[in-house]
């Protein structure tokens, strides 16, 4: 049978998903620690007082045992139904109304124990492969929902017992009453209802409370059936409505492993496209594989290591803050203590490799807590990492087709592009912009010194300043041999100008080496903007850029000039330089016949 899922149910199995990751990633308080123990030990003073409490209220008739059995192994099935709502009883509570009658509250606190954390171990040992297991709940959220059932069961117990002298339905109605409100009082107090008084959904707190109070409801009817009857009577629907319970909580199980499947593959099939149909720089393509992977799985540290990129293998990492530096990580040996007892160990180091055309292009690494792995969500990360490295191969290829291979840089025909896309813009909806050319002083004389190994290290540590102190909105680009480019988009020319003078001196300060011996980088730029500057094209911006540089190096190298128009260029410190036109050379008159 082919199951559409509900897009409503995709989203909710989403939500479900990001919120278990949300609250796995957040350590339990102290506070937490004394909200779950705390009503458990109340729970348990109160049943180990049972003897001395019991004594003022109306006992029970003498009953047989094995009834109890019975009514612990409905509860337990008719539990399982509607388990997305854990903190209730559900379907269960139709034979609380059965065992408080003849068998007292204290066990009646005690069957809702049994079908409580029976109802926990089963959920955790339902088959959920292929799709994701139920959601683990700490230890802490497990007491303390155990003990507030409990508590409310007991209230309830007591009303009911308090009655039964009079017999009436009204203190059973009361009981009931009073179950429902305990229960909630205790669940909104667990929220810090001060808090979400205003936010909290009353609708859903009065659906999560429906099946408890159906259960209680229909229970009711089998107390005459138990008295009037027999037990066999009364326990044979009772048995009959568990087993439904059962098997529709077992369908639903069902459904929902069919449903978190699409979702997940619909979810991992997302995560391919959105990498697949962006073009982002190194930097933003390790940003957005770091996003997609936390989707699919939680790790405290990442590490991606490009093998076959701009030259020399790169690596980028993450910590838990999120925040992508370039190197190799350090975390410590072993992962941050968790509240409460566990074993202390180290790190679970996942690493996947990336390849493209049969070769590996990349590695990614993943260290995780192994107190808190997720089999599925490993399979999930494998489902998507084919994705991840079409998308990283498509990426390194158009780098490779639209860049220059010894920098890295956008080329000159990404330049041109994107200069005329600028000028257009800017010709139409006003504003401004500038170009600076940049040429690397002496360039010549590195190659001859230290050979053209040192040269090209020399272009590769320009090519990083010029990209690390750039605009994210600025495009930098390898012109040719030692010189570069840079588009500013609305700039004018005297803040490019500026831009220019930082560049230039930052390549001043950058200690550069070969064969341990110093060798001082020196810049030369020139800018020129629009509409400062009348040009018909981006390509007319150019070469007033490159007239202004050809003008830094005849006035003596490491200086920036900004182009004026008319042969007249002006300094960082303001001051204006003019360029003497030399007049035609005089051509000899033409005569006409």
């Amino acid at each position: 049978m082919l199951i559409v899922p509900d897009p409503i149910e995709l989203a909710g199995a989403e939500s479900i998903r990001s919120e278990g990751l949300r609250k796995m990633k957040q350590p339990t308080p102290r506070v937490e620690l004394l909200r779950g123990f705390v009503p458990a030990a109340v729970v348990l003073a109160l049943l180990l007082a049972a003897p001395l409490w019991k004594s003022w209220l109306p006992g029970p008739a003498p009953s047989p045992r094995w009834p109890y059995l019975v009514l612990c192994l409905v509860a337990i099935a008719a539990a399982l139904h509607g388990s997305r709502e854990r903190w209730t009883l559900n379907l269960a509570t139709v034979t609380l109304p059965v065992t408080v009658g003849f068998f007292g509250s204290a066990m009646a606190a005690w069957l809702v124990l049994v079908a409580y954390f029976s109802r926990e171990v089963l959920l955790r040992l339902l088959p959920s492969k292929p799709a994701r297991p139920v959601r683990s709940r700490p230890v802490v959220d497990l007491v303390r929902g155990g003990a507030h059932l409990a508590l409310a069961t007991l209230a309830a117990g007591w009303v009911w017992q308090g009655g039964r002298a009079n017999d009436k339905i009204g203190y059973q109605l009361l009981a009931v009453a009073t179950y429902l409100m305990v229960l909630a009082g205790l669940h909104l107090l667990n929220r810090r209802w001060a808090r979400l008084w205003k936010t909290l959904e009353w609708r859903e707190l009065a659906g999560s409370l429906g099946l408890d109070l159906s259960g209680w409801l229909v229970g009711m009817a089998f107390v005459p059936v138990v008295s009037r009857l027999s037990w066999p009577v009364a326990l044979v629907p009772l048995a009959a409505l568990g087993l439904l319970a059962g098997e529709t909580a077992r369908n639903l199980h069902l459904r929902r492993r069919a449903v978190d499947q699409v979702a997940e593959l619909w979810e991992v099939t997302r995560a391919g496209h959105r990498i697949i149909f962006r073009s982002p720089d190194l930097g933003g393509m390790v940003g957005q594989v770091l996003e997609e992977c936390r989707n699919m799985i939680p790790f405290s540290w990442f590490q991606f290591e490009l093998l076959k990129g701009d030259g020399v293998p790169r690596s980028w990492f993450a910590g838990p803050d999120g925040r992508i530096e370039e190197g190799v990580p350090k975390p410590a040996d072993s992962p941050p203590a968790l509240p409460g007892i566990h074993r202390r160990s180290s790190w679970k180091i996942l690493g996947r490799e990336l390849k493209g055309d049969g070769e590996a292009i990349a590695r990614v690494r993943f260290w995780r807590d192994p107190r808190r792995l997720e089999p599925t969500s490993v399979e999930l990360l494998d489902s998507l990492v084919p994705l991840v490295a079409s998308s990283v191969h498509r990426a390194l290829l158009d780098r490779r087709a639209k860049h220059d291979a010894l920098t890295g840089l956008a080329d000159r025909g990404v330049l041109e592009t994107h200069l005329g896309a600028v000028f257009s813009a800017i010709r139409d909806e006003g504003g401004s912009m500038a170009v600076i050319m940049c040429d690397l002083d002496r360039f010549k004389k590195v190659n001859d010194t230290h050979g053209h190994d040192v040269g090209d290290r020399a272009l590769l540590q320009i090519a990083k300043v010029l990209e690390e102190h750039r605009r994210e909105t600025d495009l930098c680009c390898r012109y040719g041999g030692e010189e570069f480019a840079v588009v500013l988009d609305q700039t004018d020319g005297e803040t490019a100008q500026r831009v220019a003078e930082r560049l230039r001196l930052e390549v001043q300060r950058t200690v550069f080496t070969a064969k341990d011996e110093r060798v001082q980088l020196r810049l030369s730029a020139g800018i020129a903007a629009f509409p400062e500057l009348y040009v018909k094209d981006g390509k007319e911006l150019l070469v007033l850029a490159d007239e202004a540089l050809r003008m830094a190096k005849s006035q003596g190298r490491n200086r920036s000039l900004l182009h004026l128009g008319r042969g007249k260029f002006r300094k960082a410190n303001g001051a204006v330089v003019e360029v003497e036109e030399t007049p035609p050379a005089p051509e000899a008159p033409t005569l006409f016949a």
